[in-house]
């Protein structure tokens, strides 16, 4: 396998795993091209590079003219906030080539890059102030024992239940920011209120886009291509055209119903070695497709990292409120989850 290496210069490093940039701020996927180019300067910091040397080393010595390579450098520049009258990173020499004058140290990134595959929707909490009563709620109990229980490979599925303002989404907030768990996967998506058809799957969809174009986004975008393709192919706005036409390949046309399987196979791919949280806030908006991918999660057989919190306002007249009590009912039949209710608390 190709070494993974993250450079350092700057206020920027380039992580050749996942090919961003990034800074303190933000992270942005280069073109392929522009990628290549910066790669090449990092790789030959301080010296002068012809132009002639560029073509060879970015276009690998296909015929391009001199416009491509200024473009390239140009893009380049507006990434990394570089002036070309006064710049810190890229120095232009008339007629001879370019110079990258910012000093560059160099990481090992190969077994960092390795030991996370597993772990492309890991969790960073913000740090956030909570009301002191949060931290000793019997609610926040029960999710941390269910939590508990989902670390030993025990499929936990919980129903979260309050009217809206009552406190769910602070309670959920302060138990992910208190998780003590040091490989640990979060998805949280959020159903909204719709009009007419819904498209299925769509907070699923929506938090994974999301998460694909965060760092390491590529970790997870690989990991979709590999064991749930056709969850990825209605993401293809995160994908460059050779991705595109490469995913392509694994899609047919008759092959769409298989999706909630992969749906299910992914999850659990992903809570096979670190503990997986899967929320879904608002489910009362939630479509069916959805709803019927946890329920089926939860009736699998093999063991899980898994921990599902449904969230939801029961008095809520949502299209996804049948689906709930169907679900909790058939599911409190077999022991398979447990409820929460929030209910205003007395000053």
């Amino acid at each position: 396998m190709e070494q993974q290496n993250t450079y350092l210069f700057g206020q920027f490093r380039l992580d050749t795993f996942t090919q961003l940039l990034c800074n303190e701020e933000s992270s942005v996927k280069l073109a392929p091209k522009v990628y290549r180019l910066l790669l090449y300067f990092l790789l030959h910091k301080g010296r002068l590079i012809p132009h002639e040397e560029l073509f060879d080393a970015v276009w690998e010595g296909r015929i391009v003219d001199d416009s491509a390579l200024r473009l390239a450098v140009n893009s380049l520049r507006n990434a990394l906030q570089d002036a070309s009258k006064s710049p810190n990173y890229i120095a232009t020499v008339s007629k001879r080539g370019y110079r990258f004058m910012a000093e560059v140290s160099v990481k090992d990134h190969y077994l960092f890059a390795k030991t996370n595959l597993t772990n492309s929707l890991c969790y960073r909490p913000k740090a956030e102030l909570f009301p002191a009563w949060f931290e000793c709620t019997n609610e926040l109990t029960c999710l941390q024992e269910a939590f508990q229980q989902a670390s030993t490979g025990q499929r936990q599925l919980v129903f979260l239940t309050g009217e809206q303002g009552i406190g769910k989404t602070a309670l959920l907030d302060i138990f992910l920011a208190n998780v003590n768990s040091s490989r640990l996967s979060v998805l949280r998506a959020r159903c909204v209120q719709m009009k007419g058809v819904t498209e299925p799957f769509l907070p699923l969809l929506e938090a994974l886009e999301r998460r694909c174009r965060e760092p390491y986004g590529n970790l997870l975008i690989e990991q979709l291509s590999n064991l749930a393709p056709t969850w990825l192919y209605q993401m293809l706005t995160v994908l460059n055209p050779d991705e595109r036409a490469m995913l392509q390949t694994k899609i047919s046309p008759g092959n769409s119903g298989c999706i909630l399987r992969e749906g299910a196979h992914f999850f659990e791919t992903l809570s096979g070695r670190s503990t997986l949280i899967l929320v879904l806030d608002n489910s009362h908006w939630s479509d069916e497709f959805t709803l019927d991918l946890l329920n089926f999660l939860m009736f699998r057989c093999s063991a899980a990292k898994l921990l599902i919190i449904v969230s939801y306002r029961s008095s809520d007249n949502g299209s996804g409120m049948q689906r709930i009590a169907e679900m909790r009912a058939e599911l409190f039949s077999r022991g398979l989850c447990q409820e929460l209710s929030m209910l205003k608390r007395q000053n």
